[in-house]
């Protein structure tokens, strides 16, 4: 489902205050990126995601947004078993064509971490 910027902004604004584990993917031309990680900042001109060791930053002019919920997957056996894992995500298709994924992990599909001792 496509989402306007002012959709987007609520998710990012949300994950930044709450800080929920988020899986993310990055598909570019020359590599595949995917990580579990935190929305460190956003502004309306980039948003900033973040690791245990690593961080980037998308520059949001000109990005178009999509919203995804894993209960609308029409193929039942997916459906399961992205519903398991995740709540709800959001993709967004940059200017030069890369696709930049972002779902929200579920607690129960969260990976075990480290004390924070």
């Amino acid at each position: 489902m496509i989402a306007t910027p002012e959709d987007a902004r609520l998710f990012f604004d949300r994950w930044k205050e709450a800080a929920p584990p988020l899986k993310v993917r990055l598909w570019a031309s020359s590599l595949f990126f995917d990580a579990v990680g935190t929305v460190i900042n956003f502004t309306p001109e980039n948003l900033e995601l973040g690791g245990d060791s690593w961080k980037f930053t998308i520059p949001l002019e000109g990005v178009s947004f999509s919203f995804s919920d894993p209960r609308e997957i029409p193929v039942a056996s997916v459906r399961e078993s992205e519903t398991a894992q995740y709540e709800f995500g959001i993709a967004l298709q940059l200017p030069n064509g890369d696709q930049l994924v972002i779902m929200e992990l579920k607690a129960s599909s969260q990976p075990a971490s480290e004390s924070d001792d």
